[in-house]
């Protein structure tokens, strides 16, 4: 059990949440390249300064905020794995976060910030939301449910070395033992429902796409085919 927190812990936990409030506002209104201390700090009646004390300057603040929506979509995803085997459950809940959050969504999945480099603990809830969504394709080839598919032969036959040791890390953290047509199937999936969610988010469907919900969930039952799940 750990120790209970002191008034000034709180306190200061108190300002940090109040600081990354105030900057996440900042983040819908300007986007996160334009995101200052001074704007923050006037924001919260603070001396620019003052805010030192809580974060080592702007980057600190948008790491925060990054590995906050990062945490945030790895817990709906996870829960929504958890809820269902099918391969559709988990791209929903992806999707339903983004449009709840679209200001975070593309925090971390749109354009990078000139000059940031996200730090290394993004990694993990990062790999949470690949591990949530992967989890059907694991299972399915555990137990043999895992369906060949009609480019298999072909793939397997044209497939380089080189392609494999380039996925080499998706394989041995996420898929195991499943075959490499797979582990790119899968990880071409992965760039598809980014792409598709990240268009519906940032408002490029407008007029081109007229129930983007349906195109969505058609666009998840022809990549569980592709990859030899059941949607």
């Amino acid at each position: 059990m750990s120790a209970p927190r002191s008034a000034r812990d709180r306190v200061r936990a108190e300002v940090r949440g109040e600081i990354l409030a105030a900057a996440r506002a900042r983040l819908a209104q300007e986007g996160a390249a334009a995101l200052s201390l001074r704007s923050i700090a006037r924001d919260l009646d603070m001396a620019p300064s003052a805010l030192y004390r809580y974060f080592d300057g702007r980057d600190a603040i948008l790491s925060a905020l990054i590995l906050e929506a990062y945490t945030s979509l790895a817990d709906q995803a996870e829960a929504a794995a958890a809820g269902a085997a099918g391969w559709s459950v988990v791209p929903g809940a992806m999707r339903d976060w983004a449009l709840a959050h679209p200001h975070e969504w593309g925090l971390i999945f749109g354009s990078p910030v000139p000059g940031y480099r996200a730090p290394e603990e993004t990694v993990v809830p990062y790999a949470r939301v690949a591990g949530a969504l992967v989890r059907p394709i694991a299972a399915a080839h555990r137990d043999g449910r895992l369906r060949a598919t009609e480019t298999d032969t072909d793939t397997d036959a044209a497939r380089s070395p080189a392609l494999d040791a380039a996925l080499a890390p998706v394989h041995d953290a996420l898929l195991p033992g499943v075959p490499g047509p797979t582990v790119q199937r899968a990880l071409e999936a992965w760039c598809t429902l980014v792409g598709a969610i990240s268009l519906e988010v940032f408002g490029h469907w407008r007029n081109t796409v007229l129930d983007p919900a349906l195109f969505f969930d058609c666009t998840v039952e022809t990549l569980g085919a592709q990859i030899g799940v059941v949607a």
